[in-house]
């Protein structure tokens, strides 16, 4: 990594927190935030240690854990609900029979896999996997096999050494995953959830909720919440973010805790609406979809990603009508919710839009993002609150390059009024 990149990271860091930064056309005028996708797997096996600290360094403005369950109760963190992807278990001559055929679902949408689940796993069994790096050419590969599946536990710890060591506040987002599933065979319905809250509460992360954290009292006293040291008291703790594509899960975390809720679809019609936005405004502050949806439009994308998904076109009317990306953006600003998107991958895998494939998949008509830059300013034009990122360090840049846009914009608006 080169000088000017290692400036740019911690220059953009000490900048986006300085309130002399230009006006953004985000909610709240602020610039957009940058999330670490599974910490930095742009460079690391994504969901470890290392990972995470990687992505610190490299100035994200929230790291995302995606969470599961082991069989003994342990938050772990990996974003498959199965290992085969991500890990060496096939490796395991003693762990062959575990392989299971489990179905299950989150809104309206059904999963089906034959593979080895987290949740047929104890902590212990899971802990001799290690992970491994998704095999594109441009990430290295060097790191598999040395580190273990993360817990919940230590990536708390770890963005609370980060926050102290770096002098800067990092805020977490982590997503429940599939909890319909992992609850099944947990000794109650929502006993992920309140695990998961409970630990934010115990590292001390849940301080910006804006009310009680409301979990039962087994929970807050559980032995597995270990002894943590209060924050320093001169240290600025980032927010933190509940994520899940299970609306029961949000509404739940909504109702039993101030923590802000991001609610994620890409699948379901109605939520691209303006009714489908009030909807969704009344447990969520955060609304996250798939950036193509912006690009190709809902109907585009759904029809060709999901073909098995239907709608009534008068329904949709009846709720106002598809959004166009901008809409979109505006119409939740409205209501006063944030917008984030995923995927941002590095600059040299593909960045999976339609029009790639077909020109006509695009609206506005005939846009395509030719290149990352174009891509992000393309989403920075229209007020997008958050982007979740890979290769942070492209990303940072292309933030700083887009404010020096800004800058120019506004200082010239500003000559011309005087």
């Amino acid at each position: 990594m080169g000088i000017a990149q290692i400036s740019n990271i911690y220059g953009v860091s000490a900048f986006i927190d300085d309130p002399r930064h230009f006006v953004w056309p985000t909610l709240n005028g602020q610039p957009t935030k940058l999330l670490g996708h599974r910490g930095e797997k742009a460079f690391l096996p994504e969901h470890t240690v290392a990972s995470y600290f990687q992505a610190g360094l490299e100035g994200a403005d929230f790291i995302e854990p995606d969470l599961g369950l082991t069989k003994d109760g342990v938050v772990v963190c990996h974003h498959d609900e199965f290992l085969s992807g991500l890990t060496n278990v096939a490796d395991f001559p003693e762990f062959a029979d575990r392989k299971r055929n489990y179905t299950w679902s989150y809104d309206k949408y059904v999963n089906t896999a034959y593979d080895w689940f987290i949740v047929d796993f104890t902590y212990e069994e899971l802990s001799r996997l290690r992970v491994r790096q998704e095999r594109y050419p441009w990430r290295p590969q060097v790191y598999n096999d040395k580190f273990k599946i993360a817990t919940f536990a230590e990536y708390l710890d770890i963005i609370r050494n980060i926050t102290v060591t770096l002098e800067r506040p990092f805020g977490i987002i982590t997503e429940i995953k599939s909890p319909k599933l992992y609850n099944r065979f947990m000794p109650y319905p929502r006993y992920f959830e309140d695990k998961v809250l409970a630990m934010i509460q115990h590292w001390g992360f849940g301080n910006n909720s804006s009310k009680p954290i409301n979990i039962p009292k087994n929970e807050a006293t559980a032995p597995y919440l270990k002894s943590v040291k209060p924050w320093p008291y001169n240290v600025k703790v980032g927010p933190a973010v509940i994520q899940s594509y299970d609306e029961d899960t949000i509404k739940y975390i909504s109702k039993n805790s101030g923590i802000t809720t991001q609610y994620l679809n890409e699948f379901n019609p109605r939520m691209f609406t303006p009714k489908g936005l009030d909807e969704v405004a009344k447990h969520s502050k955060i609304v996250s979809t798939w950036k193509d949806i912006l690009v190709a439009g809902p109907e585009a994308y759904i029809k060709d990603t999901y073909p098995e998904s239907k709608w009534d076109q008068k329904e949709i009317d009846r709720l106002g009508g598809f959004l166009t990306g901008k809409e979109f953006v505006d119409e939740a600003h409205k209501r006063g919710m944030q917008v984030s998107l995923y995927t941002f991958y590095d600059s040299h895998q593909d960045k999976l839009y339609l029009c790639e494939k077909d020109k006509k998949l695009s609206s506005p008509k005939g846009f395509c993002p030719k290149d990352k830059i174009e891509e992000f300013f393309y989403f920075f034009d229209l007020g997008v609150d958050l982007l979740f990122c890979e290769d942070l360090v492209e990303s940072q840049e292309l933030r700083i390059f887009y404010n020096n846009k800004l800058e120019a914009q506004q200082k010239s608006n500003l000559n011309q009024n005087h």
